[in-house]
């Protein structure tokens, strides 16, 4: 199944990208991740997406070790770092959406 994980980071630096990335790729090794760009909703913020194939029962484990706890049911869902434990502090946001 497709799956898309789009989010949001409280910084535009390059190094902090990186780093997200990094662990993205350390998580789940067969995300397929864009480059960066401005986030225009929030200063000081960037977005990117990331896609990758995920069997039915690689979905729970990836989502629960991106987020504590996650709004929505998990083919369709959301959560914000400001009330949640995200896998890393810069983390502002992701949404996680499962294409049959």
């Amino acid at each position: 199944m497709l799956a898309r994980l789009y989010v949001i980071i409280s910084s535009e630096e390059d190094k902090d990208y990186k780093t997200i990335k990094d662990l993205l790729l350390q998580i789940c090794p067969q995300f397929c991740i864009s480059p960066m760009r401005e986030y225009a909703g929030l200063k000081n913020h960037s977005e990117f997406y990331i896609t990758c194939d995920l069997s039915e029962d690689e979905v729970q484990p990836l989502l629960d070790q991106l987020n504590n706890d996650w709004d929505g049911e998990k083919d369709d869902c959301i959560c914000y770092g400001f009330n949640t434990k995200m896998f890393h502090k810069l983390v502002y946001y992701l949404e996680f959406q499962l294409f049959d």
